[in-house]
């Protein structure tokens, strides 16, 4: 039966094709490539290219020159966010206006001091007219608070002799911003005349939580979304911090889990994993799933997936039989939706024939057997 048995599984054998080689890694073990694999290719239609994770590559992915630790660019914010400037704030319906007129406290606060500072002030009506003792019904909507200042010093100069005003504005409902996601407390954040910036709105929502990603936070301005780096160091130190706001801008701060690297093929642990902090690189991400599965992980083809474009795909090879290559693994930084696979030696594919054959293999000797034993008590029975 054995030798039967080790007949099929060697047929088998034949299908295979290649030499076999001791998984793992070694540390003196020398590779048969200069790390500057570099080719292009197809694969349903998407062009695919195919490179080394080499010093090369990694200069050219991080921007730093090879012979160099320094950066040799910074993040850049799109034009058009830095050079916004805000209009004069223009009032509005439901604003409210504290009109403050010195030595004269019974026009400041005509129904006593004890009140807050909202309910001292003046409520523009959904029509945009503010009512205001002496002057009567003035028509704001469209005013700055210049200009609302001058109209009631120049109608009460009638009454009061070089009368003293200050016009402030408390409270605005007209202009937005909108704050959502991993934020302590989501909400919106109301514009008035003093600029808003993008790092002000978050912390007057609470600031993010601890599982916020801001390597890629989402802000919208005018149907148009951009990516912001919060994390990265920027040229001339310009950075979001210095992003002005203006109404109905959407500031969005993702969930680290939304962003995920998924491990495959011969880890320990396949796995989605989440960035920390926006970063993520290779050697970090092995490490997380368990490390190589050394009895049938194929150190030299570790390879790393990433969409480019639509129809275009991105492969890193990192050939890791040698353990120093990790180090630039570690170099290497990963991206949301890269697909960490690490392939299989040719001997553990043998491994997974033969245990796939092996019990088909028993079920053909055993129906055999069984039917040679038939057989032969059927022609026992007829001789006797």
């Amino acid at each position: 039966m054995r030798s039967w048995i080790l007949g099929i599984l060697s047929t088998a054998a034949l299908v295979l094709s290649g030499c076999f080689a001791s998984p793992g890694m070694v540390l003196n073990e020398s590779s048969n490539e200069d790390g500057s694999i570099d080719t292009l290719a197809d694969f349903q239609g998407a062009k695919v290219h195919l490179q080394s994770i080499s010093p090369l590559t990694l200069s050219k992915l991080s921007g730093v020159s090879s012979d160099s630790a320094t950066p040799a660019t910074f993040a850049a914010l799109p034009e058009e966010l830095l050079t916004y400037t805000p209009e004069a704030y223009k009032l509005g319906p439901f604003d409210i206006v504290q009109v403050v007129i010195w030595e004269h406290p019974e026009l400041t606060s005509p129904l006593g001091s004890y009140r807050s500072d909202n309910a001292t002030g003046q409520l523009v009506s959904e029509s945009g007219v503010m009512f205001y003792p002496y002057v009567g019904e003035i028509n704001v909507v469209g005013k700055t608070i210049a200009e609302l200042r001058a109209e009631i010093v120049s109608n009460l100069s009638k009454v009061l002799n070089n009368p003293q005003i200050d016009v402030r504005l408390l409270q605005s409902q007209r202009h937005k911003v909108y704050v959502q996601g991993s934020i302590k407390n989501p909400g919106v954040v109301t514009l008035n005349d003093v600029p808003v910036t993008f790092l002000e709105a978050i912390n007057r929502c609470g600031g993010a939580t601890a599982d916020a990603d801001l390597s890629t936070v989402e802000f919208t301005r005018d149907g148009k979304t951009y990516v912001l780096n919060m994390l990265a160091p920027y040229a001339a130190g310009k950075g979001p911090s210095d992003v002005v706001l203006k109404d109905n801008d959407v500031i969005r701060v993702p969930d680290s889990e939304e962003s995920k690297v998924y491990m495959m093929g011969e880890v320990r642990n396949q796995q989605a994993l989440s960035f920390k902090n926006g970063k993520l690189s290779l050697a970090q991400a092995l490490a997380e799933a368990g490390g190589l599965r050394l009895e049938s992980a194929k150190a030299e083809n570790i390879y790393v997936f990433r969409a480019s474009a639509a129809d275009a795909i991105d492969v890193y090879h990192l050939n890791a039989r040698n353990p120093m290559a990790l180090v630039f693994g570690d170099q290497f930084a990963l991206k949301p939706g890269d697909i960490v696979y690490v392939d299989a030696t040719n001997l553990s594919r043998w491994n997974r024939v033969v245990q796939l054959v092996y019990p088909t293999a028993q079920l053909i000797y055993y129906g055999s057997q069984t039917v040679n034993t038939t057989h032969n008590a059927y022609k026992a029975i007829q001789n006797w």
